[in-house]
């Protein structure tokens, strides 16, 4: 008797961890979406690997295993995706601003994902994607940090986005701190350097004018506000 109540405490035990199994499969197959980045966005002439992938609590994307079958629509002359792979090329000729959606097609129609793809020329946009200020400056009068601070936080640290559509956030993406600090819209001089923040949230926040460079072979971003108070430049780093 007590062998087969121990057979019968082994074969429930063993269905609820496949159970279990079972609904964490689940969940990653509801949650999938196509990343790594979210919208896609890709300098001319550039190839990137899309992958179906699904969040984990405080950590990274995670690729879920499952068929899947990539397109992309409209179909837009210079932009291809290998159907079986999901890389994605630009051929360098699309012109900046150019854009499609990119279409994946999960374990044989149980799912279909969606995400946007954006197209740019580095050399008009060449901040585009994301960046990071290890630490603050130590000149200066710190005017312009005191502008897009606020209390209780600081900037050095946090990520900074500038997307193609002219919408940049300046916040942490992932982990238990995540969270935006300043979005909004920009514009782009190109000509004379000049980059202005339009802020759009929180409300009531003024804009400001920078004048911007990109060094280290695009690896850094030099920023300097455009104001008479004593102050200098900041380093934000590619991520």
């Amino acid at each position: 008797m007590r062998i087969r109540t121990v057979r019968i405490a082994m074969i429930v035990l063993a269905g609820a961890g496949a159970c279990a199994a079972q609904k964490a499969n689940d969940w990653a197959f509801q949650n999938a979406m196509i990343g790594p980045d979210s919208p896609i966005e890709m300098n001319a002439g550039s190839t990137y690997q899309a992958q179906v992938v699904y969040p984990v609590p405080d950590g990274p994307l995670y690729p879920l295993k499952a068929k899947v079958t990539w397109r992309i629509e409209p179909a837009v002359k210079g932009i291809a995706i290998d159907a079986s792979s999901g890389k994605i090329t630009v051929q360098a000729e699309v012109a900046h601003g150019s854009s499609a959606t990119v279409r994946a097609n999960v374990d044989n129609g149980r799912r279909t994902l969606t995400a946007k793809l954006w197209v740019f020329r580095a050399e008009m946009y060449p901040f585009i994607g994301s960046w990071m200020i290890e630490s603050e400056p130590t000149c200066g009068d710190m005017t312009e940090l005191k502008a897009l601070d606020q209390p209780g936080r600081r900037i050095a640290g946090l990520t900074w986005k500038f997307h193609v559509d002219e919408q940049f956030w300046i916040g942490r993406e992932l982990g238990i701190a995540a969270g935006t600090f300043l979005s909004g819209r920009f514009e782009n001089d190109t000509k004379n350097h000049k980059l202005t923040l339009l802020p759009e949230w929180p409300k009531g926040r003024k804009s400001s004018t920078w004048t911007w460079s990109v060094v280290e072979n695009g690896k850094k971003l030099l920023l300097r506000p455009e104001t008479s108070a004593p102050s200098c430049s900041y380093a934000l780093h590619r991520q």
